[in-house]
């Protein structure tokens, strides 16, 4: 495959496609703020946003997070309920989590400054190779090479082979020998890919690489959806005294690290409320991931608390105070 790479990386080279796509990008790049104001921060936070979550969702959540974390030092008086609250919306909230304990660490051992050496980015929690990739051609414009399923594609498509991340890197590194932007090298190639070069339906007629892409006007058959998985879910509003019952380890497996609402899963839970009147107040239908649920919402007026260990109630007035997701937030109002 050594043999390959290097006529891969020559076809390529000798069809100037660094040059070439530099020229597309600064033409038709996306205005994005967090390339129109370079920080490291704002670099590393919006690549973690990205993973899993739209370009547009994070362009309309990203004040939210800024009003209240800034930059790296805004976190040292803040504790992670506060940063997962402003998170609130975007899901997969494990990557909220490990950017904290991640923040945490770059405040202490780094002095508040991101490493540029990518094996201690890739020693803090939740970077992977990808990001890691990002931050040090992105963030600090050096020689890397963030390779995602889009870029990928691009590259794989041109030459009409099946590679892996490694032979991708392998190629864009040869072909960028005597280089030095790769900064927008790497978000050319996102945006190409993005906008062109779709999954689905590229655009080969639009393509400034049709004249030597081995993959141009062949027909694509779409990829199949993720199958959609449809369930039914009761959640209970249980109040007391002006508070509302929360679980601590719910059986919903969803939202880890969070307090839910009680579930028709938390059998043992529900087990102790059988006395109390039910009342179904509305139902409707959510989606979480490829999970389709049907989400009925009943209303339990209990007459005492639950001293349950696994339980905790809250004022409703201290309800909005408090980090949950968007899900229960939905119930609640």
């Amino acid at each position: 495959m050594k043999s390959n790479i290097i006529q891969f990386s020559n076809l390529l080279h000798d069809n100037q496609f660094y040059e070439t796509i530099l020229s597309w990008f600064k033409q038709n790049q996306r205005n994005l703020y967090w390339r129109e104001n370079r920080k490291i921060y704002l670099t590393y936070l919006t690549e973690v946003m990205l993973q899993q979550t739209t370009v547009s969702t994070v362009q309309n959540k990203l004040p939210t997070i800024l009003k209240e974390f800034p930059d790296f030092k805004s976190f040292k008086s803040k504790k992670i309920d506060d940063f997962l609250k402003c998170w609130s919306g975007l899901g997969y909230y494990n990557r909220a989590i490990n950017f904290y304990k991640s923040v945490s660490i770059i405040n202490k051992k780094f002095k508040g400054i991101l490493p540029e050496d990518k094996n201690e980015l890739l020693n803090l929690p939740g970077i992977g190779e990808y990001t890691a990739n990002a931050i040090v051609a992105i963030g600090y414009n050096k020689r890397a090479f963030p390779i995602d399923v889009n870029v990928k594609r691009l590259i794989s498509r041109l030459i009409k082979e099946s590679l892996t991340d490694q032979q991708v890197s392998e190629i864009l590194n040869k072909i960028t020998l005597k280089k030095r932007n790769f900064r927008k090298f790497a978000e050319s190639m996102m945006d190409y890919s993005s906008s062109i070069c779709k999954k689905n339906y590229p655009q080969c007629q639009e393509c400034i690489f049709q004249s030597y892409c081995k993959s141009a006007f062949k027909k694509f058959i779409p990829l199949k959806k993720k199958k959609i998985l449809s369930k039914n879910i009761n959640f209970y509003l249980i109040e007391t005294k002006n508070k509302i019952c929360f679980v601590k380890n719910p059986k919903f497996q969803f939202y880890k690290n969070f307090i839910h609402l009680p579930s028709s899963l938390d059998k043992e839970l529900l087990s102790k409320y059988k006395k109390d009147k039910k009342i179904l107040k509305f139902s409707f239908k959510y989606s979480i991931t490829n999970y389709r649920f049907k989400i009925n919402v009943f209303e339990i007026l209990s007459k005492e608390f639950d001293n349950n260990p696994d339980i905790i109630w809250i004022k409703k007035s201290e309800i909005s105070k408090i980090p949950i997701p968007t899900l229960f937030k939905k119930i609640l109002n």
